[in-house]
């Protein structure tokens, strides 16, 4: 299917605008990934309403950008914000994010909550953590293309944990299985810290994350961090879970 270019204010993003019906379901990828990311687990939806793909600036075919600084997930969030209404896609919408995609839902939800009517947060990175290593990462390239876009790790960080409250919409998250990050080929990237307590930190980070946003938690069975396409099924459900109760009218 091809992509519709979108102005965002001075530059194009790519998009695809499919379905129906409300709320509109919109994805936000992980670092460098595109809309690609998610075909397994929209392949493995039964809710019939609008989904909404999109490539960030510097990623497939959308444009990069002029400014190369290092950008918050506040930013990237209103970046988002700025298309859908370019596009003239209102609200409610159910968002759905991956790893920093999440991160960057998570803020969207926090920053437009009377727009937002459900949140689903698929393996949600902990960006603390690449602050806690014993080499900090403090830029983080957003693809591989040599106009890519970065993010500022501490801004990000930042805005994560500003964002990290009740919003009082259905909301899940899921997490990747237990144990997976023992199976890492970078451990020595993660020092102090071994695989084992970089895993259990990610469980229970997880865990508390639900907690803090008023969340369920699903726990996937079986693959790595990209948990839409290892367990499609699972993700699915979950956003299908959220807009059948985003649908439901308020008392």
């Amino acid at each position: 299917m091809s992509a519709t270019q979108i102005d965002v204010g001075g530059y194009k993003l790519a998009a695809e605008i499919t379905g129906d019906g409300a709320p509109t379901v919109v994805f936000s990828s992980g670092l460098g990934d595109a809309g690609e990311a998610w075909e397994a687990t929209i392949a493995a939806l039964k809710s019939s309403v609008q989904l909404v793909t999109y490539a960030r600036a510097g990623i497939g075919d959308s444009d990069s950008l002029a400014d190369s600084t290092p950008r918050s997930f506040g930013a990237v969030a209103e970046e988002l914000h700025r298309l859908l209404a370019a596009a003239d896609i209102t609200g409610p919408y159910v968002v759905v994010g991956h790893s920093i995609g999440a991160a960057i839902a998570q803020v969207f939800a926090a920053q437009w909550p009377q727009e937002v009517a459900g949140l689903v947060l698929v393996d949600p990175s902990d960006v603390q953590l690449y602050l806690d290593i014993e080499k900090p990462k403090l830029v983080m390239p957003d693809g591989d293309r040599d106009d890519h876009a970065s993010f500022d790790v501490k801004l990000g960080a930042e805005d994560a944990a500003a964002s990290r409250r009740s919003l009082n919409m259905p909301s899940v998250v899921v997490t990747s299985r237990v144990g997976r990050w023992l199976e890492s080929k970078t451990p020595d990237l993660w020092r102090p810290f071994s695989l084992d307590a970089v895993d259990k930190r990610w469980q229970s980070g997880h865990q508390a994350l639900a907690a803090d946003l008023g969340a369920m938690q699903k726990v996937a069975e079986v693959g790595g961090h990209y948990v839409q396409n290892d367990q499609p099924e699972l993700v699915a459900a979950a956003i299908d879970e959220v807009v059948q109760l985003a649908a439901r009218p308020s008392l």
